[in-house]
């Protein structure tokens, strides 16, 4: 199969990043059952595995820079601008993709209170927009990002206003970043779940997961898997497994039909989940 057609067959652009190749993949294998159609099956395991090469290939090739145009008059004040602003652009992205989030969000801070930055909205509309464009690499474009580097950045910029310039001129990155914050929400709605589970045990934790179904976070289908792996994930680690608790995700989120998603997105968490002390027999009549 050739590379092009692995992406084709995902539904998705070529990527370096496996959690993108793996989301795609578990939502179509939901529907793509080898006792049903063992050949369209295999062909989508072979597109899912070809993606993963592909994408480590991806990795290891450094992007192509585009060739430079020769600066003019009109442009030279925003070359001295971008020559500003570059390493400090370099440096938020180098703090997302190695740093910790409070080194990234206390730099960004840092720069925004230089005079350069500071006040450039109203004051030099070009040292701005050209700021965030810059921020706007830091956060769609680099392997990763730190939620909170990139809530502030959408509130500093305004990016998610539907009457705004992303969503009128490139709605595409505007559907993104939505569906990135609302990713980044189900994470911390999982954290927030684990911590409460902690500390105040089964009964509160349940209803609370009862009343996060019922609202809007979890309606996409792709942040409501990240939100199902994650808390799986989570549950994993306990000892002993809150038993009640995890009877109950496994019927809100039918993991008796349906975990694949769950396999593929951490087998080894999966496995030490089904593993937990006193929870096999469960889990086995729950069809797992």
């Amino acid at each position: 199969m050739a590379n092009q057609d692995c992406w084709q067959l995902l539904g998705i652009a070529p990527t370096p990043e496996e959690r993108d190749i793996k989301r795609a993949y578990a939502k179509l294998v939901k529907s793509t059952r080898p006792e049903d159609d063992p050949d369209a099956f295999q062909r989508l395991r072979d597109a899912f595995e070809q993606a993963l090469w592909a994408a480590d290939d991806l990795r290891r090739t450094p992007p192509v820079a585009p060739a430079e145009e020769p600066a003019t008059d009109l442009d030279g004040r925003a070359a001295e601008i971008e020559a500003k602003l570059k390493p400090w652009i370099e440096h938020l992205a180098d703090l997302n993709e190695r740093g910790s989030k409070e080194d990234a969000l206390a730099a960004l801070e840092g720069y925004l209170a230089d005079p350069f930055l500071a006040g450039a909205a109203e004051r030099d509309p070009q040292v701005w927009e050209l700021f965030e464009d810059g921020m706007m690499w830091v956060c769609c474009d680099i392997t990763a990002n730190h939620d909170d580097f990139l809530r502030r950045a959408i509130t500093m910029f305004d990016w998610l206003n539907p009457e705004g310039w992303l969503a009128q001129r490139d709605p595409k990155t505007f559907e993104w970043l939505k569906l990135r914050l609302q990713e980044a929400e189900a994470l911390d709605a999982v954290d927030v779940l684990l911590d409460l589970l902690e500390r105040e045990g089964e009964q509160q934790s349940m209803l609370w997961l009862d009343a996060l179904l019922e609202g809007e976070l979890l309606v996409n289908v792709d942040v409501r898997h990240l939100f199902e792996a994650e808390l799986m994930v989570g549950l994993s680690e306990f000892q002993p497994l809150p038993l009640c608790f995890a009877s109950q995700a496994i019927e809100l989120f039918g993991w008796r039909r349906d975990h694949r998603h769950l396999e593929e997105y951490h087998p080894e968490a999966w496995a030490d989940f089904r593993k937990k002390s006193g929870v096999l027999a469960l889990l086995q009549r729950a069809g797992l």
